[in-house]
């Protein structure tokens, strides 16, 4: 298996920075810059030039990165091809997630997929979808599902995933519960709840309203909040209405504590997306769970909770 320490020495080269590769592995700054001297001590040379914040690697680096990378690719296919012939599916398997997605969705799902491989050691990070991209793109992450539209680079791809609709929530005990949908104008008379500015569903309302010729300074906004979870809790604390995703809402509309109604004249669905690095040698674990990541499969676990 890699060393602790070549693993270190491949990500430092990836980062160019000793703080930002002791964040990606989690380690602290002093524990990456000790792993680097003992292969420098080893080799009995040096393998980065420290440039003021950022390194550089040396000759030698250069060499032994080529090195590295080649045994870890290897040890890679072996671990892939290993559990293909034995049937044991094992390893990591990091996934960056959108807020809607790493919250209300993922957790679901990989739960029931752990059920079939427990061996399998899932994390979910949740971050917005640039950040996502570049640790796909940068191979931190295995794969990444994300909300929002994204320009990729060549080596990458984007795979729909999921369909998602933003509906309006609203307390149950409202006049306009029993309604199934309302306009334009009755919106105007409601107290509504907005995400802050760059939310991906923010953008998707905003747009729709723009399409159907609505001035959004005629939304009666009451409230701005930063997550779905706090707009939730003050939707149920009769504070406000908001517009939210299905899947994020299905809980409390199942409850009966909130109902999810639909504005005429208005579009609101939106397609979830994997993004995958097409140059990183996927694990078994990977492939295992994009297979698993099947729209009816996930579709089934989502209406079942």
């Amino acid at each position: 298996m890699l060393s602790d320490s070549m693993r270190v020495f491949i990500t430092v080269a990836d980062k160019k920075n000793f703080s930002k590769a002791a964040k990606a592995l989690s380690l602290t700054q002093p524990a990456v810059s000790f792993q680097i001297q003992t292969l420098e001590q080893y080799y009995q040379t040096m393998l980065f030039d420290r440039v003021n914040r950022h390194v550089k690697l040396t000759a030698a680096g250069e060499l032994l990165l080529d090195y590295a990378v080649h045994m870890n690719n290897l040890q890679a296919e072996l671990e892939r091809n290993m559990q293909q012939l034995t049937g044991h599916v094992k390893g990591e398997l990091l996934v960056g997630a959108s807020t809607t997605i790493g919250e209300y969705i993922l957790p679901y799902v990989v739960g029931a997929f752990k059920q079939n491989y427990p061996d399998v050691n899932a994390t979910i990070q949740i971050m917005n979808t640039k950040d996502i991209a570049e640790n796909v793109d940068n191979k931190s992450f295995d794969l990444g599902i994300i909300e929002g539209p994204v320009e990729l680079p060549e080596n990458m791809e984007s795979i729909a995933f999921l369909e998602d609709e933003l509906v309006l929530a609203i307390p149950a005990d409202h006049p306009f519960a029993e309604k199934g949908s309302i306009t334009l104008e009755e919106l105007k008379t409601l107290p509504y709840i907005t995400r802050e500015p760059g939310s991906g569903s923010r953008l998707i309302f905003e747009q729709a309203l723009i399409d159907a010729d609505f001035d959004i300074e005629d939304l009666n906004m009451v409230m701005e909040l930063g997550s779905t979870t706090s707009i939730k809790s003050a939707i149920m604390g009769g504070l406000g209405i908001s517009t939210i995703s299905k899947w994020a809402i299905q809980d409390l509309v199942k409850t009966g504590k909130v109902a999810a109604l639909s504005i005429e004249g208005l579009t609101l669905k939106r397609t979830f997306n994997i993004i995958l690095n097409n140059d990183k040698f996927h694990s078994e674990a990977t492939g295992k769970f994009l297979a698993f990541l099947d729209k009816e499969n996930v579709n089934q676990i989502l209406t079942a909770k």
